[in-house]
């Protein structure tokens, strides 16, 4: 007959191990308000690292022939006369673009745009801030055209 070798279990063997969870942090996103307003929310605020009782941004795009595929921030100091100021709007915060969006075409009272907020740097100019770059386009519902201003 043939020795069986036994395997005991100790207590710290009936633990279930836990699964690392592969849930990469969900991108911070903005919108444009129906009225032009580059939405900022609490969360686009604090990527920004932004007061909005002080914050102002620089706001540009890419030089391209035709359409807009993404925005850039940058902070500004107070003296900056280009800079725009963030404001208050509805819940949250805002910063007035509409006609910068009208001569660049966007819609905004027909559509919902949605950007994706990333850091950037630009490496000629040794610019840091932030690329919101175009991620959805959609119709306005009755539920997007209801946001606060």
């Amino acid at each position: 007959m043939k020795k069986k070798s036994i395997l005991f279990f100790s207590p710290t063997d009936n633990v279930e191990e836990k699964k690392k969870s592969s849930k990469s942090k969900e991108a911070v996103t903005t919108s444009i308000s129906k009225k032009g307003k580059l939405l900022l929310s609490p969360a686009v605020l604090e990527l920004l690292e932004a007061d909005p009782s002080s914050a102002k941004f620089k706001v540009g795009t890419e030089e391209r022939k035709r359409g807009v595929g993404s925005f850039f921030l940058v902070k500004a100091d107070d003296a900056d006369t280009d800079a725009f100021s963030v404001a208050k709007s509805g819940r949250g915060h805002g910063i007035a673009l509409g006609a910068i969006f009208d001569k660049v075409g966007l819609d905004y009272s027909t559509y919902d745009y949605t950007f994706e907020i990333k850091p950037f740097s630009y490496e000629e100019e040794g610019i840091s801030g932030y690329e919101l770059s175009l991620k959805d386009k959609a119709p306005r519902t009755a539920a997007t055209s209801g946001e606060e201003e």
